[in-house]
C-alpha cells in the first residue's frame, strides 16, 4: 500500500483537537509567562516517600540507559546526537533521584541538578520537550519532598520549567504525553502556590482519567507496561492530594481513590507469575517500576491489594479493554481479545490481535517478542509484526497496518468473544477478528482456546479464500525446545512439554526475544502452516 494511502487511513482516526493542535505549535512557541516570587515552599510531613527505581548514574557519573551504559560528558550528553534520542531523554527524567540508593549520593544528584541548570537554557534542547520535562520536574519534587535539598537556583529554574509546561502542553498528541504534562502541572502548581497551574491541570485530569482509564482498570493504550506507569502516576497524584489536602480538589481526590483499586487488580491480572508484565503493546520490562513496588507503595498509601490465587481454576474477562486472563492448576494464560486502541493513539499497538502468552508456574513458556528500540529502524517494525506474536498470519500480511515508528492505519477490528469455565475445568476462551478483511475472500481469523491444568489447546479458523497462512509460536528463550519427526519437546525447569505435530507442516525457526530495551536474547519459534482452513494444535505438559 502506498505511503499516501497508509497516512489517510492513519489520520482518519484522529481527533480535531489533535489536528488542530499541531498547527498552533507550528506557529505559536512557548515561553515562560510566570514570575518567580522567590518564596521557597513548605514541605508537607504527609508526603509518603518510596524510591521505585533501580540506579541509573552511580557515583562515578557512569550512566546506563535502556541497556546502554556510557560515562557522562557535560555539556555535550545533554543534547548528545550521538546516541539514541530515547537515551537522552531519559537523562533528562533524573529519575536517578528516586533510586534505591539515591540517598547515598545527593552531591552527585545536586552536581547534575546545577549542570543541567547551567547548560540548558530556556527553551533549547532535548530537556525542555514536554514529556522529558514533565518527567523531571516531577521527579524533582518528589526527591524535594522527600528530603533531598534544593537551593533558590534550582527553585527558580524549577519554576520556570513549569511556567514554559504550561504553554507547551501535549495536545496535539493526548494519550500518556499529556497525561504526565498535566501531573507536572499538578505538582508543581501545589507546591508552588500557582492556582492557575492547579486550575489548569485538574481541568485535563478531571476528564482524561475517565477517558483514559478503562472500567475495567486498564489503560486505554493497552500496554501493560504503560498501564503501570500511568498507575505510578495516580499514586503519585494521589500521595500529592494526601500531603496537600487542601490544594488538591476533592472532585480529582474522589476520583483517584476510585480508580486506582481498578488499576491494581487490572495489574495483577495481567502480570505473569513471574512477576513481570506480559509482552503486549510496546510492553517490556526496565521502564516501569516492578509490580512489587508499586504495590509496596498502593500499600503505603492505603490501598488494599488482593492477589491472584494461581491455583483456582478462574477466568478474568477484562470487558472494556478485551484482554481475558486465566488461571488454572497454578499456571497463566493471557489472550489478546483487544481491539487495537486508543483509536486516536494507537502509536503503542502492535499487530497482535489474537495472540496469547502462557506461564507453566513461575516460568514463561509462549511468549510475543517483546520490544528492544523505538524510532524508525527495521528492528522496530519487525518487532510491532503479527510475526512477532503468537497468532497467524495470513498471506504474508499484518493483522493490522502497522507502519513507520508509531503509526497504524487499517486496525483488526473484534467481531466476536467468549469466555466460560465447563463444569470439567476446562478453561475456554474465544474470539474473532476481521483485520484480513481487505484480502480477496475477506477473511476472518478465529481463535479458540482450551485451557486445563495440564493442556492447551489451541484452534485456529480462517473464513474465506487466502493463498497461504501461519500460526507462529514464540519460546521463552531459557526453554530447551526439539523437534524430531514431527514430535515437539519443551522443557522447563519442572515441566516438560510435548505436542504430537504428525500430519502438519511444522518446523522450529531461530528469532530473538526482546524482554527489555537493548536486549536480544536468542530463542525459538514453532511454525505451523494452514493446509486446510482449520488447524488444531495440542500442547500438553507434566511438572516434576
Amino acid at each position: 500500500m502506498s505511503k499516501l494511502l497508509l497516512l489517510i487511513n492513519t489520520v482518519k482516526y484522529l481527533k480535531w483537537q489533535q489536528i488542530y493542535f499541531r498547527l498552533v505549535r507550528k506557529f505559536v512557541k512557548p515561553k515562560v509567562t510566570d514570575d518567580f516570587n522567590g518564596a521557597i515552599p513548605q514541605r508537607s510531613d504527609g508526603w509518603e516517600r518510596l524510591m521505585l527505581y533501580e540506579e541509573k548514574i552511580d557515583k562515578h557519573l557512569k550512566a546506563c540507559f535502556l541497556n546502554h551504559p556510557k560515562q557522562l560528558d557535560f555539556p555535550a550528553d545533554w543534547n548528545n546526537e550521538d546516541i539514541s534520542k530515547l537515551w537522552v531523554y531519559n537523562l533528562h527524567y533524573f529519575e536517578d533521584l528516586l533510586s534505591n540508593n539515591a540517598g547515598e549520593k545527593p552531591n552527585i544528584h545536586l552536581q547534575l541538578l546545577n549542570s543541567w541548570v547551567d547548560q540548558n537554557p530556556v527553551g533549547h534542547g532535548n530537556g525542555w520537550e514536554p514529556y522529558p520535562s514533565s518527567l523531571r520536574i516531577v521527579n524533582i519534587l518528589k526527591a524535594w519532598a522527600g528530603g533531598l535539598a534544593l537551593s533558590d537556583k534550582l527553585f527558580e529554574s524549577l519554576h520556570s520549567q513549569a511556567s514554559y509546561l504550561s504553554n507547551d502542553l501535549e495536545k496535539h498528541l493526548l494519550g500518556n504525553h499529556y497525561f504526565v504534562n498535566l501531573k507536572a502541572l499538578l505538582f508543581a502548581g501545589v507546591i508552588f502556590g500557582n492556582f492557575r497551574w492547579v486550575n489548569c491541570a485538574e481541568k485535563g485530569l478531571v476528564s482524561e482519567i475517565p477517558e483514559q482509564i478503562l472500567q475495567d482498570g486498564a489503560n486505554f493504550e493497552l500496554s501493560p507496561m504503560y498501564h503501570s506507569l500511568i498507575l505510578v502516576d495516580m499514586l503519585d497524584m494521589y500521595n500529592l492530594s494526601r500531603a496537600y489536602p487542601t490544594q488538591v480538589s476533592s472532585q480529582l481526590a474522589s476520583l483517584l481513590e476510585d480508580y486506582i483499586p481498578k488499576m491494581l487488580t487490572f495489574m495483577e491480572a495481567m502480570a505473569h507469575p513471574d512477576g513481570g508484565v506480559s509482552f503486549f503493546n510496546d510492553s517490556v520490562n526496565g521502564i516501569a517500576p516492578t509490580k512489587s513496588k508499586i504495590e509496596s507503595y498502593a500499600k503505603k498509601l492505603g490501598f488494599a491489594i488482593s492477589p491472584l490465587n494461581l491455583s483456582e481454576f478462574k477466568i478474568i474477562d477484562n470487558v472494556n479493554s478485551g484482554y481475558i486472563c486465566a488461571t488454572a492448576a497454578g499456571n497463566k494464560l493471557i489472550f489478546d481479545a483487544s481491539p487495537v486502541g486508543p483509536d486516536y493513539i494507537p502509536g503503542h499497538a502492535h499487530a497482535d490481535t489474537l495472540s496469547f502468552e502462557l506461564s507453566i508456574d513461575t516460568q514463561r513458556v509462549f511468549v510475543n517478542s517483546g520490544t528492544s528500540e523505538y524510532g524508525l529502524s527495521l528492528f522496530r517494525l519487525n518487532q510491532r509484526k503479527t510475526s512477532s506474536h503468537n497468532t497467524v498470519e495470513i498471506d504474508g500480511k499484518d493483522s493490522s497496518q502497522v507502519w513507520s515508528g508509531f503509526r497504524t492505519a487499517n486496525r483488526a477490528k473484534i467481531v466476536f468473544k467468549y469466555a466460560e469455565l465447563n463444569h470439567n475445568h476446562n478453561i475456554v476462551l474465544q474470539a474473532a477478528h476481521n483485520g484480513y478483511k481487505s484480502l480477496l475472500g475477506g477473511c476472518i481469523h478465529s481463535r479458540k482456546l482450551t485451557f486445563s491444568k495440564d493442556s492447551l489447546v489451541v484452534s485456529d479458523s480462517i473464513q474465506g479464500a487466502f493463498r497461504y497462512a501461519k500460526s507462529r509460536f514464540h519460546f521463552h528463550p531459557d526453554l530447551i525446545v526439539s523437534l524430531e519427526n514431527n514430535l515437539l519437546k519443551v522443557k522447563g525447569e519442572n515441566f516438560i512439554l510435548h505436542s504430537d505435530l504428525t500430519g502438519n507442516v511444522a518446523s522450529l525457526t531461530t528469532s530473538s526475544w526482546h524482554p527489555e530495551f537493548g536486549v536480544e536474547i536468542p530463542n525459538k519459534i514453532l511454525e505451523l502452516q494452514f493446509e486446510q482452513p482449520q488447524l488444531d494444535i495440542v500442547f500438553t505438559w507434566s511438572k516434576d
